[in-house]
């Protein structure tokens, strides 16, 4: 059996790997914050919920954005994110 028949699948494998791990290092990008967040809103508020409660402020420091929903009764959800879209806790302004 020829060495490349054994190289190939292994070679693809790679490259594949290689691929996704590029891509998972990169980081999101501000829609996709925003629109994490907000639907993470409509979860857990449900009922008259929308995605379009939901604005999104520049942040200081580690975070990034600040996406704030703020439901039709009065009741606000904010979600602080950091560059790669994790949920950070929120440290500084009147929320905190």
């Amino acid at each position: 059996m020829n060495r490349w028949v054994i190289m190939m699948p292994v070679a693809g494998l790679a490259g594949l790997a290689a691929i996704l791990g590029f891509r998972m290092g990169q980081p999101m990008t501000e829609t996709e914050i925003i629109n994490r967040y907000a639907a993470e809103y409509v979860e857990t508020f449900g009922g008259e919920a929308m995605l379009t409660d939901c604005i999104a402020t520049a942040g200081k420091g580690t975070v990034r954005l600040i996406v704030q929903c703020t439901h039709a009764d009065g009741r606000r959800a904010v979600f602080p994110a950091g560059n790669r879209g994790e949920l950070l806790p929120l440290t500084e302004g009147p929320e905190a």
